[in-house]
């Protein structure tokens, strides 16, 4: 019985330890700045990277656009998703915006409301940066890791 118990602490000790570590991961993930342009004024957006459940969720929210081949491989629509990513902070001469405002005595978050002003190329760098750091990256690291340890069996 005890050999059962201890098995039991060890997986549990396993999972946690995998759990803390991508945590762990998740949280060294920094920004990602995008340079626009409003007019003759030269801004930064700071895109956050998002928890993967989290982005899952936002995702999840926006169908993708049937038709639209930036949305084809992927399970929603980017543009949508980027219009509504939480947390990004606007810089501007080194100041940093959070991007809240009061508005009938509620706090409302601007992002989407910025989005459609940005012009189309800056937009389109804004969505690449949604896409990569939640979608690309995590895939090539995904991929990076799997291969060194298909290599690590295969030399052993």
């Amino acid at each position: 019985m005890t050999d059962i118990k201890t098995l039991i602490e060890k997986q549990k000790r396993m999972a946690e330890e995998l759990v803390a570590e991508a945590e762990a991961y998740y949280e060294k993930v920094g920004p990602v700045e995008v340079e626009t342009v409003f007019g003759d004024r030269p801004a930064t957006f700071r895109v956050p990277f998002m928890h993967p459940s989290e982005f899952s969720e936002l995702a999840d929210r926006f169908a993708p656009r049937p038709g639209v081949a930036v949305d084809m491989p992927l399970w929603f629509n980017l543009d949508a998703v980027a219009r509504n990513y939480p947390g990004v902070t606007l810089v501007i001469d080194g100041e940093v915006d959070d991007l809240f405002r009061v508005r009938e005595k509620q706090a409302v978050y601007v992002w989407p409301e910025l989005y459609p002003q940005m012009p189309p190329e800056d937009q389109k760098e804004f969505r690449m940066a949604v896409w990569g750091l939640n979608v690309w990256e995590p895939q090539q690291r995904r991929e990076a890791l799997l291969a060194r340890k298909k290599e690590e069996a295969a030399d052993a």
